[in-house]
């Protein structure tokens, strides 16, 4: 990234992120050391040791080499995986006291956390045969049971340093609720177990802990977090910046066009709204300012181009592989299905940012300050290429060992130029990105995994959807309403993967069972899952660029939440139309994608107030009058409308939203010509 601005002569005017500031935020909820500088020199080595088997772990166990006897049996290696990346996290993520106060106790207490987590974890693994064949899911030996007690509050303790204290509460509070489940009322009434039987269940159970989360992280998301780590590390992220800045540099508006487009490659590779915004906004940010955009509609932007990311293949940061995992799906299924509504949620995005230039002529870069499009090709193809190569591996089914052959290919590669050459540094940077981002998501999904083991075990599981289907009845519309709040609301403060995961076991069955596409009810839940972070007061992705931007984060979410608006919409219309994620005929995909891309651009031109090809809707001058503002907001309204019709699944609702359409476009010129003769 410094390569980029060096190289585009962008000054920080003071906007940048401090050093301190960008360590605290590039985590999305914890807070991640990644100098350790509270530990010593030789735990560091000890850590960075254990972590490096730990990968080669991994890789044995992903490409079935065997080399580790029964530790590769599916519960002992997920312990061991625990033992390597919820161990780190006591030294990634030491809490307040060690980063700020300093005090000794505290660094000796994450040392004694660190220990102790990999003691008892490698102490399960090797008892992984004997979990499995003696049932001590359900009953075990006493010693057992208090070994597992002790994980169990690691756990929480974990997932408090890295994902933040609301998510530990929820996840000790449900965890537990098997112990009360039995007095609970109504709905919330469950079978009920004592201590030990819960303790067990949650640790030595293939249910919880243990459960799918864990699953898809040991078999596949951890090779995607490699290859995302070494792609921007050997510098994708300069490369994609500098062709987005080639491709749309010079239009109007061009530098905001250029935020939405490199964000969106960013956020797929790292799943991270948060993190995106750091990386990306503090080059993005600061350019928008300089070309004229204001700093809250510049922070807005790049929040949310990088809450975006989650949704758009190929990567999707981790929620695709989760999503295959549980429709038994293949990834590449769930990639080609994000397409559409990702190109829906970036149409809208650019179409505002292009009209929002256009109302306040802002122009594009010259040419001469652009770098040149074959060059930038000439320099970066390989990653390109690696994009590429992974999509056609996974045409052939390779999910798991996909990303390995491309991560060895981008390094072989970069090691022919020495700008991208892995030096010692670089290798070291590349190994703590991995393990920093590992050390966040183990005990996250561990967690999420006891939430959802707490309510099968329960049976509130399966109950809650049904009941939901009693309330709703056969009203298909009420049913959308009520999984859109609820996503929304459990939405706030958890990882886009944590709240898709809860949402998928708790909600997805009763839309599925009212007769929705389960595919399409998944992706709906997803949308509406990370909306909270681009939408105030939560608006988590908003915080970091209204920081940068220096500027209020308040306002800036109110204009996000505008921005994005396209993203509360669209899921909507593709749960209602299946087609509209390639669930259908070729006719009703055609024609599905053709009035969609119609009324999703409508929808943004009227939230804009610039309708393409035809000009203002508002006139943004300052001599507005009382007529002016009331016909323009009318006129907006009205074509919004349209826009919804159009987009939305009947062919009947499409008349009607073209023919209110085609009367506001006639509206709109003869109101401009109106008031420019009456001017």
């Amino acid at each position: 990234m410094d390569n980029f601005a060096d190289e585009f002569d962008l000054e920080p005017d003071g906007l940048q992120l401090s050093d301190k500031q960008k360590t605290e935020d590039l985590s999305e909820y914890g807070e991640p050391d990644d100098s350790l500088k509270s530990s010593s020199r030789f735990w560091l080595r000890i850590y960075a040791g254990f972590s490096i088997f730990g990968l080669f772990f991994v890789i044995n166990h992903v490409f079935y080499f065997g080399l580790l006897g029964d530790l590769e049996l599916e519960n002992s290696y997920d312990y061991f995986l625990m033992a390597v990346f919820l161990s780190t996290s006591f030294l990634i993520y030491p809490g307040k006291m060690v980063r700020r106060k300093k005090i000794r106790f505290f660094h000796y207490l994450n040392i004694f956390y660190f220990l102790l987590t990999i003691a008892i974890c490698l102490f399960l693994a090797s008892k992984g045969l004997d979990i499995l064949t003696k049932g001590w899911g359900a009953m075990a030996p006493q010693n057992m049971i208090v070994l597992s007690a002790i994980l169990w509050c690691l756990i929480l303790e974990g997932t408090r340093r890295s994902g933040g204290i609301a998510i530990c509460i929820v996840a000790g509070l449900i965890s537990a609720y098997p112990l009360v489940s039995e007095s609970m009322p109504g709905l919330l009434q469950g079978a009920g177990f004592d201590l030990e039987s819960t303790i067990a269940y949650h640790i030595m159970s293939p249910d919880s802990a243990l459960g799918l989360p864990m699953t898809v992280v040991g078999s596949t998301l951890v090779g995607y977090i490699i290859f995302g780590v070494v792609l921007t590390s050997t510098g994708a992220g300069d490369f994609f910046l500098k062709l987005a800045m080639a491709m749309l540099g010079h239009t109007r508006g061009g530098v905001a066009k250029v935020a939405v487009i490199g964000s969106s490659f960013f956020g797929s590779l790292s799943g991270s709204a948060i993190s995106n915004v750091v990386t990306t906004g503090s080059m993005t940010i600061p350019m928008m300012k300089k070309t004229g955009y204001p700093p809250h509609y510049a922070a807005a932007v790049e929040a949310c181009a990088s809450n975006g990311g989650t949704l758009a293949p190929p990567v999707m940061g981790a929620v695709a592989f989760v999503m295959a995992s549980f429709l038994n799906l293949s990834y590449l299924t769930i990639a080609i299905t994000a397409i559409v509504p990702s190109v829906f949620y970036y149409l809208g995005l650019l179409i505002q940012v292009d009209g929002h230039a256009a109302n306040h002529n802002l122009k594009g870069l010259p040419k001469t300050k652009l770098p040149p499009f074959g060059q930038t090709l000439k320099e970066g193809w390989q990653y390109l290429f690696a994009i590429m190569l992974l999509v056609v591996l996974l045409f052939f089914r390779l999910e798991t060992q996909a990303p390995f052959y491309v991560t060895i290919f981008l390094l072989i590669v970069s090691s022919l130029r020495k700008e991208t050459r892995i030096t010692k540094e670089k290798a070291t940077e590349i190994l703590r990105g991995i393990i920093a981002i590992m050390s966040q998501l183990v005990p996250l999904l561990c967690a999420v995994g006891m939430i959802i083991g707490a309510l099968s075990m329960t049976g509130v599981a399966h109950a809650f959807p049904s009941e939901i289907l009693r309330f709703a009845g056969d009203n298909i519309a009420l049913l959308l309403i009520l999984g859109a709040l609820s996503s929304f609301i459990l939405g706030m403060g958890m990882t886009p993967i944590s709240v898709y995961i809860f949402l998928a076991v708790i909600l997805a069955p009763a839309l599925v069972e009212s007769g929705l596409n389960a595919l399409a009810v998944h992706f709906f839940l997803l949308y509406w899952g990370i909306l909270s972070f681009i939408t105030p007061p939560v608006c988590m992705a908003v915080y970091p660029a209204a920081s940068i931007a220096g500027t209020s984060a308040m306002k800036s979410g109110l204009v996000a939440m505008r921005l994005g608006a396209v993203a509360f919409i669209i899921p909507f219309f593709f749960v209602l139309n299946p087609a509209l994620i390639f669930q259908g005929t070729i006719s009703e995909i055609i024609y599905s994608l053709i009035t969609g891309l119609i009324g999703v651009s409508l929808l943004a031109s009227a939230l804009e107030g610039y309708l393409l090809g035809v000009g203002k809707i508002m006139d943004s001058s300052g001599n507005r009058d009382f007529i002016k503002i009331v016909t323009s907001y009318i006129l907006r309204i009205v074509l919004f409308l349209g826009g919804f019709l159009i987009a939305m699944p009947e062919k009947a609702t499409d008349l009607y939203g073209f023919i209110i359409a085609m009367i506001v476009i006639i509206a709109i010129y003869f109101s401009q010509n109106w008031f420019c003769k009456a001017e």
